[in-house]
């Protein structure tokens, strides 16, 4: 029976599938939840691992707050382009 040596894991592979992955997510609230996500997951304690349920509560938070940022940004553009209309007429 053969054996195989033990490589020690190095930072660099981890760097770059972190990078590879917050450059497919995009940069948005879910590309940055993610990345902070996978971080959490590679920094856990193996004895002590983090309720599933708790990663769900954590995007659905985030989820509602980039819900409520574009429909903010939504409204300040109808404001905006609704007093640009208005003055714009005198």
């Amino acid at each position: 029976m053969s054996t195989s040596a033990v490589i020690p894991y190095s930072g660099t592979s981890q760097t770059a599938a972190q990078t590879s992955v917050s450059n497919s997510l995009g940069g948005g609230m879910d590309g940055m939840f993610m990345q902070l996500l996978i971080t959490q997951l590679q920094n856990q304690d193996p004895t002590n691992p983090t309720d599933p349920t708790t990663f769900v509560t954590q995007l659905v938070g985030v989820n509602s707050l980039d819900q409520l940022t574009q429909i903010n940004q939504l409204l300040q553009n109808a404001i905006g382009t609704s007093s640009t209309s208005s003055t714009g007429g005198q």
